[in-house]
């Protein structure tokens, strides 16, 4: 299941919902650029899982991809809390 999530394409998906979910937050969150943190991760974890489908296909043991699902995993969650925790300051 998680090799079918875990495609280059999937991944580039994700990071750009994050990016479109912070420019569309961007009006009402003043924090919503924490949403960015969690594409940056996806991003790079589909340009990895392009690369070694790419360049090294014959790899069947990856360790790499466990570290960053674990990343994605700690990372995303993070930052989509501290987007929605975090409120505009009052304006004077």
């Amino acid at each position: 299941m998680i090799g079918m999530l875990y495609q280059p394409l999937l991944l580039a998906l994700g990071g750009m919902v994050f990016v479109v979910l912070s420019v569309v937050l961007r009006r009402t969150r003043f924090r919503s650029f924490y949403l960015l943190l969690p594409a940056v991760v996806w991003f790079l974890a589909a340009l990895e899982e392009w690369y070694m489908v790419t360049y090294q296909p014959q790899m069947d043991i990856r360790i790499d991809a466990l570290f960053f699902m674990m990343l994605i995993a700690l990372v995303t969650p993070t930052g989509v809390l501290l987007a929605v925790l975090r409120r505009r300051r009052p304006e004077r």
